[in-house]
């Protein structure tokens, strides 16, 4: 989360490898068809709910995008429980 500039996937290993992540396992990840599918889904669903950015959340039927406060999302959260019944 520190890190400013470019990331390439040179880059990202090494980070990867610096906090103590199996880099192996990440590249064996990372090339997995099954993991890039799922990356694929979510980025459509995302494009499709008009997410451009995090955080971004769904309350109920209400899409928020962006930081809220803690109060405002604990409200938003009570207000969906309510009309879910």
């Amino acid at each position: 989360m520190e890190f400013n500039g470019k990331l390439d996937r040179d880059k990202i290993l090494e980070i990867a490898a610096s906090t103590g992540l199996d880099r192996a396992q990440l590249e064996k990840d990372m090339d997995d068809p099954k993991l890039k599918e799922i990356i694929e889904r979510n980025l459509a669903l995302a494009t499709a709910l008009g997410v451009r950015g995090t955080p971004a959340f769904v309350i109920g039927k209400q899409f928020v995008p962006g930081a809220i406060d803690a109060a405002a999302l604990r409200q938003l959260i009570a207000d969906a429980r309510k009309s879910q019944g």
